[in-house]
C-alpha cells in the first residue's frame, strides 16, 4: 500500500463510551500511509481519552460545538480545507470514522485502489454494492432505499444508485461551496449533498464498493458475543431507532425538495 500524498482524510467521530480506541489500533498504520493529513471532528461528548489518543497519533482533531450532524460535517470539511496546499491536485475523502475502521479492516486494498485511480475526478461518489447494502438492518434499508430512488430520479440515472452512502471524494472547490450552503434540517444533508456535488462537479464518477457494509456491529462485539447476533439485532432495531431513521428520511426528502423543482409533465 503506497503513500498517497494528494488525499486528505476528513471524518467525524462520536465516542462517549470508548468503543473505538481498541478498534483503531490495527488500522492506524494504513490510515497514516493512505492520507497526507488526517482531520477528525469529534462530537462534544466524545471522551477526552479519545481526543488525546488521536492527537498523539498525528491526527488534526477539532471538537464540534453541538451534537448536530450537519454542523460537525461542515466543521470537518472546513478544517480539512485549511490543510490543502495544492488545490489542483489534492482532494478530500470524507467518511465516518467507524466506517473507515471497518473498511480498512475488511477490504483495505479496495480503498487504496479507489484513491489511486480517481486523482483526476472533482467528485467521486462511493456507493455500496448490493451485497454491502443488504448487510444493513431493515431500519436503514427500508428508509434509505427511498432516498436512493428519489435522488437517482432527480439526477436522471437510468437505475437506482446508492445516493445516501455518505462517502465521497471532493475537490477543494466543492468543499468550499458545500460549507456555504444553508441546510434547513440537521440530517437532510445526507441526502442533498450528493445531489449538489453531482450537479456542480465538472468531472464526476460513481462507483460501488464492498467495504461500506454495515459497520455498527463492530462496536457491540461484547454484547453480540453474550446474547448472539440475532437477539442483539432485534434489540437494536428499537422503536427509537425506527423513529431516528424515519426522521432522517423525512429531513432528506425536505432538503431534496428545497434544492430541486417539481413540475407537472404535459402528458401526465
Amino acid at each position: 500500500m503506497n503513500k498517497i500524498n494528494t488525499v486528505l482524510l476528513s471524518s467525524t467521530l462520536h465516542d462517549p463510551e470508548l468503543k473505538f480506541m481498541k478498534l483503531m489500533n490495527p488500522i492506524l498504520p494504513m490510515i497514516k500511509t493512505l492520507f497526507k493529513e488526517r482531520i477528525v471532528c469529534c462530537t462534544p461528548s466524545t471522551r477526552e481519552e479519545v481526543l488525546n489518543f488521536l492527537k498523539a497519533e498525528g491526527f488534526k482533531v477539532v471538537v464540534g460545538n453541538s451534537m448536530d450532524q450537519v454542523g460537525n460535517y461542515k466543521l470537518a470539511i472546513q478544517t480539512s480545507l485549511k490543510y490543502i496546499t495544492k488545490s489542483k491536485t489534492q482532494k478530500i475523502l470524507y467518511i465516518d470514522f467507524d466506517r473507515l475502521i471497518h473498511w480498512l479492516d475488511t477490504y483495505p486494498e479496495e480503498l487504496s485502489d479507489i484513491i489511486s485511480n480517481n486523482k483526476e475526478i472533482d467528485y467521486l461518489h462511493v456507493g455500496r454494492t448490493s451485497r454491502a447494502f443488504e448487510t444493513h438492518p431493515p431500519t436503514q434499508k427500508e428508509t434509505e432505499c427511498i432516498i436512493n430512488e428519489i435522488g437517482s430520479n432527480i439526477l436522471g440515472f437510468s437505475e437506482t444508485k446508492d445516493i445516501i452512502s455518505v462517502c465521497f471524494l471532493i475537490s477543494k472547490e466543492l468543499g468550499e461551496q458545500i460549507i456555504k450552503i444553508k441546510n434547513n434540517t440537521i440530517t437532510g444533508f445526507y441526502s442533498s449533498w450528493p445531489i449538489i456535488f453531482w450537479n456542480k462537479a465538472k468531472l464526476k464518477r460513481y462507483i460501488e464498493v464492498e467495504g461500506l457494509e454495515w459497520e455498527t456491529p463492530d462496536q457491540f462485539k461484547d454484547e453480540i458475543d453474550k446474547i448472539g447476533y440475532d437477539k442483539w439485532l432485534t434489540i437494536f432495531q428499537s422503536a427509537n431507532e425506527w423513529r431516528k431513521r424515519v426522521k432522517l428520511l423525512h429531513e432528506g426528502l425536505l432538503e431534496l425538495s428545497q434544492f430541486t423543482e417539481f413540475n407537472f409533465r404535459d402528458n401526465f
